[in-house]
């Protein structure tokens, strides 16, 4: 198992990377709508937020699950997000 600090890091890293990818579609494509920007930055923040929350509050009895569940779920909340990027374009 990583270090939580590790994890944390990663899951801010990739949150960051999709405001980025976020913010470059909006300069790339500036007929974007503005409030579709905003609602995709806000569920990347909710996303973070929600993830960093949970590794915070393992259950120390089944530890292996936990973080099998947390890596599939992350990996459901990003490709989600990614969609709903490209859906903009």
């Amino acid at each position: 198992m990583a270090k939580r600090r590790t994890l944390k890091k990663a899951i801010n890293d990739m949150s960051a990377d999709l405001l980025l990818e976020l913010l470059a579609a909006k300069q790339a494509h500036p007929t974007i709508n503005d409030a579709d920007v905003e609602n995709i930055a806000l569920s990347i923040v909710k996303l973070q937020d929600d993830f960093i929350c949970r590794l915070s509050h393992v259950d120390k009895h089944q530890v292996k699950r936990f973080f099998t569940q947390l890596q599939d779920d992350l990996t459901v909340c990003t490709n989600e997000v990614v969609d709903q990027i490209y859906h903009l374009l």
